[in-house]
């Protein structure tokens, strides 16, 4: 897994390629925890860009589930963006698609590409 960072004015952009894990979820968590503010603001918007993600497995969807409670909790915004079908299907099936806020591919290029 490789983990990349990029901070616009509205956003941390966490983008992940590679697989989600059991094997890779703590290394995420630790990058998630290190790389943002951990004081709380209403300003906070972390996005995870999926969009290189190759594979998810239960472990994975876990660790994004508790970052999204973490960033919640400092009073920040979560998004996922860019989810290739396959992962897309993993989270319909686990019954997340609603529980996550999304972002579409367009939205994403227009607001957050850099």
């Amino acid at each position: 897994m490789e983990i990349n960072l990029k901070k616009n004015a509205d956003a941390f952009v966490i983008s992940i390629s590679g697989s989600l894990d059991i094997y890779t979820s703590l290394d995420f968590k630790n990058f998630l925890e290190t790389n943002i503010p951990s004081q709380p603001s209403a300003n906070l918007h972390v996005i995870i860009n999926l969009e290189k993600l190759n594979y998810i497995d239960s472990s994975g969807i876990g660790m994004l589930i508790k970052q999204l409670n973490y960033v919640q909790e400092l009073q920040g915004k979560f998004s996922i963006a860019n989810m290739k079908p396959a992962i897309e299907k993993v989270f319909k099936v686990a019954g997340l698609t609603s529980y996550f806020q999304t972002i579409g591919e367009d939205e994403y290029r227009e607001k957050y590409a850099v």
